[in-house]
């Protein structure tokens, strides 16, 4: 049993600005060239803590925990000082250093001062606050040398990061934080679309963020070749309405959302075909919504990355709707598990997929990177408790090539 696709957005919302910052750098452009040749960022090291017993000096501010994890880290440091000034090491933690640093990245200059009230943040993700909160845990406990700094306790709120966020952009509209599963990320940027479509908001910061702790150093070496590993990552994009003018990147032009109801007690063949279902209906919602034919879709974007019920209904789903001919990538193989950024990344992808035209190479038949079948891309996330969210994104050279 499913659910019906929620409410939907005006369509042709136009992405101004991508960023994102991964184990791959601080860019979409280096994470799609390590996609492109297949370059998996993964190494074991030391997960930092966010929390420190008392402010310090920059280079100390990621205090250690003494385990190991492998996963794809991010390496470059998160210093915002040329921009938040000396309060960002005393302030943010590292969730909120992450997300930052990728808005940072976009370059984009906010009239959030002409128009506070007009912008918004949106921001998937699954473990907001978790590495605070754990730090903070330890630290009372008797593990840390000295005294708790009392500035970290808020940052163990789930909102904190999209808080501090909006806070550093001096933006008042609203602010969100979802975490609805796998599907977190593209969620965000569907709220982002349906924000800016309906008119509550000129511009919303779409986000998605998820960063690594002690909570994920069960693996101590390098997994089977089949297991994706986890990894810490933000991305952003910058929704306005179309007719603001200015830069645009793209635009997202339809969504859909379905849910299934999964009964107890199912096989994995079983969850994944309810699964496929909902899949299906929020990708024919999605091309319903933006007036589209499914022979356009030219690439897919997933989410999903192991052999589970979820991955094996996207792929089902895409075959059910595109035929076995749609060009599909998948950017988890290069940024790991990121949680809530995953859905976001998957639309930065998309976009850099739309303006290069060409799709990355992806496991399994297509070991080689092809142009795209179509002039648009569908990024699609399904969550095990049945979930299903899809995102049609146009390149601008497609809908210049449209309007003519």
């Amino acid at each position: 049993m499913r659910t019906p696709n929620l409410s939907p957005p005006a369509t042709g919302v136009a992405v101004t600005a991508v960023g994102a910052v991964t184990a791959s750098g601080t860019s979409v452009a280096a994470l799609f060239d390590d996609m492109l040749s297949d370059h998996r960022p993964f190494t074991s090291r030391e997960i930092p803590l966010v929390a420190n017993t008392v402010p310090g000096p920059p280079d100390r501010q990621d205090q250690r925990s003494g385990r190991e994890v492998f996963a794809a880290h991010v390496q470059v440091p998160l210093d915002l000082t040329d921009v938040l000034g000396a309060r960002t090491y005393r302030s943010f933690g590292r969730d909120s250093r992450l997300l930052a640093y990728a808005m940072h990245t976009t370059g984009a200059a906010l009239a959030a001062e002409a128009d506070a009230d007009r912008t918004g943040v949106v921001l998937g993700t699954l473990y907001a606050g978790r590495n605070e909160y754990i730090a903070i845990h330890n630290a009372s406990g008797g593990e840390a040398v000295g005294p708790v700094n009392p500035v970290w306790g808020p940052q163990s709120g789930h909102n904190a990061p999209a808080a501090q966020l909006s806070i550093h952009l001096g933006a008042s509209g609203p602010n969100l934080t979802l975490s609805s599963g796998a599907t977190a990320g593209l969620d965000a940027v569907v709220t982002g679309v349906q924000q800016v479509g309906a008119g509550v908001c000129d511009t919303v910061i779409a986000a998605g963020m998820d960063t690594l702790s002690v909570a994920d150093a069960g693996v101590s070496g390098e997994p089977g070749p089949r297991l994706v590993p986890k990894g810490e990552a933000a991305a952003v994009l910058v929704l306005q309405d179309e007719t603001d003018g200015g830069r645009v990147l793209a635009r997202i032009l339809g969504t859909g959302q379905a849910a299934a109801a999964p009964a107890a007690g199912l096989t994995a063949p079983q969850l994944a075909g309810e699964l496929a279902d909902a899949a299906e209906e929020a990708m024919r919602a999605a091309l319903g919504e933006a007036g589209r034919e499914a022979a356009e879709v030219g690439l897919a974007v997933t989410t999903g990355c192991d052999e589970g019920p979820a991955s094996h209904a996207e792929r089902a789903s895409l075959e059910a709707v595109f035929g076995r001919e749609l060009p599909v990538c998948n950017a988890t193989a290069t940024t790991g598990r990121a949680g809530g950024a995953d859905g976001v990344i998957a639309v930065a992808v998309a976009v850099e997929a739309l303006a290069r035209g060409v799709v990355p190479p992806a496991a399994g038949p297509r070991p080689q990177a092809v142009a795209p079948t179509g002039p648009l891309a569908l990024c699609l996330s399904v969550d095990r408790g049945g979930k299903a969210t899809a995102v049609l994104v146009g390149g601008v050279a497609t809908e210049q090539a449209v309007a003519a």
